[in-house]
């Protein structure tokens, strides 16, 4: 099958929605290729600085190839228009034309669908009302009008529309009016190939070692983008006033220029307690590794990939659905389908009800390993990214 997706970023070394399905697509003995943004540094991308921008390039990776396209339009960070991408359609001929998230050049789509009836063409949909929707313009304009009427546009020919998560089919049915009869979710998951790999490398005792871990330790998996609405200093403030207690913490991932403030402050907690070992960005194997080395992993506030990374690598999960930092609730009970999860009350404090759980944790090591067993059972039946990549395929033909 040949499989066209298009979505604004796309940067080969992380392990996002649109990598692993490209991986997983040729894995399976699919052609894949994918239209991108010529920005390359997630950061420019996320900030909406056009360092990468520049002329179109064509590169060819271990999964397919990557044809970057250059904006052509940029409003306010809101809606951008690729260069014409309909001659790279029909060049490309697709079975499946998959496009990540609502796209002013999904018109292109829907003609080439037009002219094509036997292609599919599906859309998945990351926003939900803790990202998106952030103000009356942006509700009643934006969304409401303006990104509504390119989706009704597309809505007739496409196959599916692919929510993430619940919240991101709430938002679809509240502010596009979309029915659940047009939606299945497909959430974000986890590379099981890898993850299997690392955990029969032994990188469990090897990053403890190195670590300087102490064997039968209670260890946490944090961090991520660190920055203040990811409250991860909720858990390095839980492990401080546990003192004594066979409890370390690993943390990883780094702060954007614009958190140094926030990069100081979890920097001074790493300091103040030898537990917790700051261990910096890592690339994707390293992650997995250092995972591996981990008990338990905890994120305070906000969806992330982590989750579902952790989840595969038969992490218990502490969460929270919403907290003062988030604007609206992100359900995360389809991720809790072998009671893998401890959902945090944000009507208390976060530090004391993460200290308090750890505590538990720490003491009951059944309760622990059933929570790990739930957690490898859910990654196993819902986030295995090639069963997910497999699942994207049951839309094409018919």
């Amino acid at each position: 099958m040949n499989i066209l997706m298009i979505c604004e970023f796309f940067d080969d070394a992380l392990d996002y929605q649109e990598n692993m399905l490209a991986r997983c697509y040729h894995r399976a003995g699919h052609e894949v290729t994918v239209i991108a943004s010529t920005i390359r540094v997630l950061g420019d991308y996320v900030n909406d600085r056009d360092r990468g921008q520049g002329p179109g390039t064509e590169e060819h990776h271990a999964w397919g190839r990557l044809i970057r396209v250059p904006f052509r339009r940029n409003i306010a960070h809101r809606l951008k228009w690729f260069e014409p991408i309909l001659p790279i359609i029909r060049e490309v001929q697709p079975d499946l034309l998959y496009f990540h998230d609502i796209i002013p050049n999904m018109s292109e789509g829907v003609r080439y669908v037009r002219e094509h009836p036997d292609c599919a063409m599906i859309m998945d949909y990351h926003g939900d009302h803790t990202n998106s929707g952030v103000n009356w313009v942006s509700r009643k304009i934006l969304h409401s009008v303006i990104r509504r009427r390119m989706l009704d546009r597309a809505r007739p020919y496409l196959k599916r529309i692919l929510p993430v998560t619940p919240g991101s089919a709430t938002f679809l049915r509240e502010l596009y009016h979309i029915p659940d009869a047009e939606m299945d979710l497909l959430p974000l998951g986890t590379d099981q190939v890898l993850a299997r790999s690392v955990l029969a490398s032994g990188a469990r005792g090897q990053v403890r070692s190195a670590l300087g871990i102490p064997d039968g330790a209670l260890v946490v998996f944090t961090g991520g983008k660190l920055a203040p609405y990811k409250r991860t200093e909720a858990v390095l403030e839980a492990v401080g006033d546990l003192p004594g207690a066979p409890i370390h913490v690993i943390l990883v991932g780094t702060a954007d220029s614009a958190y140094q403030n926030y990069d100081e402050r979890v920097g001074a907690l790493v300091d103040q307690d030898p537990r917790i070992h700051r261990v910096g960005w890592q690339d994707r194997t390293g992650i997995y590794a250092h995972m591996a080395a981990a008990d338990v992993a905890i994120f305070p506030a906000g969806q992330s990939v982590l989750w579902q990374q952790s989840l595969g690598m038969g992490l218990p999960l502490i969460v929270s659905e919403r907290s003062e930092t988030l604007r609206g609730t992100q359900p995360v009970g389809y991720l809790n389908r072998h009671a893998n999860l401890i959902v945090l009350d944000t009507e208390e404090p976060l530090r004391v009800q993460i200290a308090r759980e750890l505590q538990r944790l720490n003491r009951d090591c059944d309760a622990l390993q059933r929570m790990s067993e739930g957690a490898s059972r859910t990654a196993a039946e819902i986030l295995d990214y090639d069963a997910i990549a497999a699942r994207t395929l049951t839309y094409c033909g018919g």
